[in-house]
């Protein structure tokens, strides 16, 4: 068998708080963003008469509650093994995934039902022209945050900061709907910025959806696909030493 040194609990628990401070420094700066760009857009949409940028800035409130869920797991996960969770606190993490998709399911819900709204209003107003401006700072705004939490969930290995990543890409991309939204309307398209609203909405629910299904998967300790057990047998039998391999 291969000589392997086991890690010291003291070193394992170096590592989950290392972890826990890394976790909470992104959830902390992208809290800050999502902050000010929230206010800015539904500010700014109410004024110019966007319903696509109000939409935006209520997608970004979201986005910091779920910076705030983001920082509440890292600090619990960093935690070590005790007498009511001996091993680890991990699954804090899983849960707060899982309701991180909850709340992007209500949240886009909420902003397709408003855009239909808008739709079926014959009145709706042009959106002014620094709604456009906002729209586009939104897209650079959240593309910088995807970049930066992606890197550091790939450097800790994290799957909810890989989920809080996609979740900013996906602002990115609803960012850009929202701009093409909005700058149809003040062309005279008036029903573009509804349109908008609704797709950004869509995508924030479907977004949600395969987040809380693949964090109730994990918590309910869901099988691993047949193919997926087989490679994780193929790659431990190489192994020298091993005979075999079993649950």
């Amino acid at each position: 068998m291969p000589d392997v040194q086991p890690t010291s609990a003291a070193t394992a628990q170096d590592q989950r708080t290392e972890r826990g401070r890394a976790t909470r420094r992104v959830a902390v700066i992208s809290g800050l963003v999502n902050l000010m760009l929230s206010v800015a857009q539904v500010a700014v949409g109410v004024v110019a008469n966007s319903a696509a940028l109000v939409a935006d800035g209520i997608h970004s409130a979201s986005d910091l509650l779920s910076d705030l869920l983001v920082w509440f797991a890292a600090r619990h996960a960093a935690q070590a093994p005790d007498k009511d969770h001996p091993y680890g606190h991990g699954r804090f993490e899983t849960a707060a995934t899982l309701g991180l998709g909850i709340l992007l399911g209500l949240v886009g819900l909420g902003i397709v039902w408003n855009g239909v709204e808008r739709l079926l209003d014959v009145d709706r107003p042009i959106p002014g022209d620094v709604a456009l401006l906002v729209a586009a700072a939104g897209i650079v705004a959240k593309e910088s945050l995807y970049w930066y939490t992606m890197a550091v969930a790939k450097r800790l290995k994290s799957d909810l900061l890989k989920a809080n990543a996609w979740h900013h890409r996906s602002d990115s991309i609803s960012s850009v709907v929202v701009l093409v939204g909005v700058g149809g309307a003040v062309l005279g398209f008036t029903y573009m910025d509804a349109v908008a609203a609704m797709v950004v909405g869509a995508m924030v629910t479907k977004i949600g959806w395969d987040l809380g299904f693949g964090a109730m998967a994990e918590l309910v300790d869901t099988a691993l696909d047949e193919t997926q057990v087989a490679e994780v047998n193929r790659v431990i039998m190489g192994i020298d030493g091993v005979r075999s391999v079993h649950m």
